[in-house]
């Protein structure tokens, strides 16, 4: 693939500008927070100083923006040009610029105060990411200053996204985040029998993923290895994908290879993609082959196993990219009758794929030891919530023009590919594979728009990850044209220039965590829960742990009998299907009072609307979790630092607390 560079004159205009905006667009931003902070800036030496600064910086960059048209020109571009000669200091200053990002994210003062301003971390980005381009073009002068630019945020970008992914990786004991320890609790039931003790049901939700997540408890692993494990996972196994794609694109050389792969793993974050939709991804990219049938068939039967393991709307997905790449890599011959033998192998593979995951999904249920096989499909009586797919209160951006802004450059490089490069497909397989990437699209929408959805993109990562394969090979010239041979594509500049910025602005969202906590607090938390557990058991009582289910499964926790029902993931989409059978047994066991003792978070009953995040799934669980508990529990200890509060039954009349 070749690209074309700016001229020199339109690449330096286009810096300055970006230079001169952002500040800028920062000030108005801090404005507003010293509005909500109740600063009053012009009697605020710090805010003033601040503010003055950033002015400055920007209207410095207007000014040279502006001598760029004047008889100076070419003194200016020099000056801004005389760092890149400075080759001693270039590697260091690389190091630095790369690094500089997440560092400055991860200052504590900088994530109270402007974590959330998007230009004001756009800016921060902006200019490390010059200090970067400088550096690289000190180290290879050769390269154009528009290549060090975009190299520079590819390699920034995806150490950002490496730093602020394992700083989750923590030993603290607690669950981090409303789910975040009960996909560490969920593997365990697997190996129930030598962990608890007795066998108990297996996962309703997200099976695959809960057996990826298992080996650490094969070697008896701590709680930071658990979430180090899930974090190299996702890494290796969408690193992977690419590298799956890589091989079927046959690119060889070396330095750019290595670049879009780096770029590939940055698309497939933005999604995300949940890396275990990337196993029937990796089996098919690497296993498919249009020439030999026994090897597709096995590919496709594995991944297809593996997708109905995984979710209900990735059902298709394996038989789906069978037939896109068979659209891609075999041409359609338009002899009499030629149209069924063409289509016959692709919708062979379509039928018999979607069927191998609905039979594996049956089969994982009947020997699940789950009591009802409607527990698994919640999602499909579960509400709609259309309002999501534009901005809303919890998603910010809106789940439809998130998809297009992560889709849109990609789509204009199918479009060139196809205008530019002359494809020559027969429009049998343009349409076919344009149906199936909106197919995908439509159904990711409606999957997003579910009660527990609608709060990032990655229920469209099964059309994420089609386009790519998709742009890629018409780009790179991997299809096979009905005559002729296929031909690599030159894009314009700006155009890739939009292709790496938008991955990337994805990427850069993320905060590093600060993965410090006091060890001594939580260790008393610990015994106090353990002394808790002792009195209970000493008495044959029963005692339900809804969160951090983990500190049994983990030997945090000793002497717990795991109830098997009611963990919060679960009773949550039960809640938001509203599953009146799941349900009615929930509120027949709060309402005896069967358990001594109940580990929650603590119920704070309240009801929202959509101007609220998560508003629904809010009221969910306040109205058919929270209140029949609140209506037979009292609170009688609460660890508000972690999230964790005791409840034990209600002694004489029961009262209900005020419910609004």
């Amino acid at each position: 693939m070749n690209v074309s560079s700016p001229a020199r004159t339109t690449f330096w205009r286009l810096t300055l500008l970006a230079t001169a905006c952002l500040p800028f667009l920062a000030v108005w931003q801090l404005l507003g927070l010293a509005r909500d902070l109740n600063v009053v800036v012009p009697t605020s030496r710090s805010w003033m100083g601040l503010l003055g600064l950033l002015g400055m910086f920007g209207g410095s960059a207007l000014v040279v923006l502006a001598l760029s048209w004047s008889r100076w020109q070419e003194k200016i571009l020099a000056i801004l040009e005389a760092p890149s000669r400075w080759r001693w200091i270039s590697v260091p200053a690389l190091v630095v610029a790369l690094a500089a990002y997440p560092l400055f994210l991860a200052l504590p003062f900088v994530q109270a105060l402007v974590g959330g301003l998007g230009w004001v971390r756009a800016l921060a980005f902006w200019v490390f990411a010059l200090g970067g381009m400088y550096a690289l073009k000190a180290l290879k002068k050769e390269l154009p200053w528009f290549a060090c630019l975009t190299l520079g945020v590819v390699l920034q970008s995806s150490l950002h996204l490496l730093v602020t992914q394992f700083s989750y990786v923590s030993s603290y004991p607690f669950a981090k985040g409303w789910s975040e320890t009960s996909r560490y609790y969920y593997p365990s039931l697997y190996l129930s029998g030598q962990i608890f003790g007795g066998r108990l049901p297996w996962p309703i939700l997200h099976p695959s993923l809960h057996l990826l997540l298992l080996p650490p408890y094969l070697i008896d692993a701590p709680l930071w290895f658990h979430r180090f494990w899930q974090v190299f996972l996702r890494f290796s196994l969408l690193g992977l994908t690419a590298l799956a794609l890589l091989r079927r694109l046959s690119i060889k050389h070396g330095a750019f290879r290595t670049l879009f792969w780096l770029w590939m793993v940055l698309y497939l974050f933005q999604g995300p993609v949940y890396f275990h939709l990337a196993v029937p991804l990796i089996l098919v990219l690497w296993g498919f082959s249009h020439s030999d049938d026994r090897r597709t068939w096995l590919v496709l039967i594995l991944a297809s196993i593996w997708s109905g393991l995984s979710r209900i709307n990735w059902y298709p997905m394996p038989g789906v990219l069978v037939g896109v790449l068979y659209f891609l890599e075999v041409p359609y011959k338009g002899r009499q009758g030629g149209t069924w033998r063409y289509l016959l192998r692709p919708g062979l593979w379509f039928a018999v794929g979607t069927g191998v995951a609905f039979a594996a999904q049956r089969a994982y249920i009947a020997l699940s030891g789950i009591p009802a096989a409607d527990f698994f499909y919640t999602s499909l009586t579960s509400n709609l919530l259309w309002y999501r797919l534009l901005p809303n209160a919890s998603y910010s951006m809106g789940v439809l023009p998130a998809a297009l802004v992560a889709s849109l450059p990609l789509w204009v490089a199918v479009l060139v590919a196809l205008r530019r490069g002359r494809a020559g497909l027969h429009p049998l397989r343009l349409g076919l594979v344009v149906s199936a990437l909106s197919v995908l699209f439509a159904g990711g929408l409606v999957v997003s728009m579910k009660i527990g959805g609608g709060v990032d993109i990655h229920n469209l990562d099964a059309y994420l990850s089609l386009l790519l394969i998709v742009s890629a090979y018409l780009v790179f010239g991997r299809y096979v044209p009905e005559t002729g041979n296929a031909r690599v594509v030159d894009l314009h500049w700006g155009l890739l220039g939009l292709i790496v910025a938008v991955p990337a602005w994805f990427a850069l969202q993320g905060n590093v965590a600060l993965p410090s906590y006091d060890a001594v607090r939580t260790g008393s938390i610990l015994s106090q829960l353990q002394a808790r557990v002792e009195q209970v058991d000493a008495r044959d009582g029963e005692i339900l742990l809804i969160t951090q289910r983990h500190l049994v499964s983990m030997h945090m926790l000793h002497g717990v009998q795991v109830v098997p029902e009611y963990e919060r993931e679960e009773l949550m989409e039960m809640a938001m299907g509203n599953n009146e059978q799941y349900l009615d047994r929930f509120r027949e066991d709060i309402a005896a009072q069967r358990f001594d003792l109940i580990l929650v978070d603590p119920l704070n009953f309240r009801l929202l609307g959509r101007n609220y995040a998560f508003g629904e799934e809010n009221n969910a669980w306040a109205q058919r979790v929270m209140k029949p508990i609140l209506c037979n529990y009292e609170l009688d200890q609460i660890y508000p630092e972690d999230q964790i509060a005791l409840y034990v039954p209600q002694r004489g009349e029961r009262q209900c607390p005020s419910l609004k």
